[in-house]
């Protein structure tokens, strides 16, 4: 199975939870994304380059991995949830959306309109 295929796989009910008050939708804690990236991609590197915005904190992240033999670097925002450590909150955003930019909890945004896990193995990826 490709890294591609393994990030793709969607996980299963029971690592997903819904925000509370119907704030969004769906979600995997950042720990879970962690070990899933650490299980198929091995060390991997992930740097806050800068805060972009105090308020709500804002900060713009960097994850420099290797999928498939090919060097990758994601780079998104992560906003804050959480204002009793607002900085590691938004951290752990821009993380889990840099994952998802691999595949890696993408159904969970993609929601109904999740086809990646089926478009890999048909392609032969898994």
């Amino acid at each position: 199975m490709s890294n591609l295929a393994d990030l793709a796989t969607p996980f299963p009910p029971s690592y997903i939870k819904t925000k509370p008050g119907g704030r969004g939708g769906d979600y995997v804690e950042h720990a879970v994304i962690t070990q899933r990236l650490l299980e198929v991609l091995g060390p991997y590197t992930f740097v806050v380059e800068r805060v972009i915005c105090d308020d709500p904190v804002t900060v713009l992240a960097r994850l420099s991995v290797e999928v498939d033999g090919t060097a990758v670097e994601i780079v998104e925002v992560g906003k804050s949830e959480n204002q009793s450590d607002p900085h590691k909150s938004a951290a752990s955003d821009a993380l889990k959306r840099c994952a998802m930019r691999l595949g890696c909890g993408l159904h969970l945004w993609a929601q109904d309109h999740y086809y990646l896990d089926k478009s890999l193995a048909k392609r032969g990826d898994v």
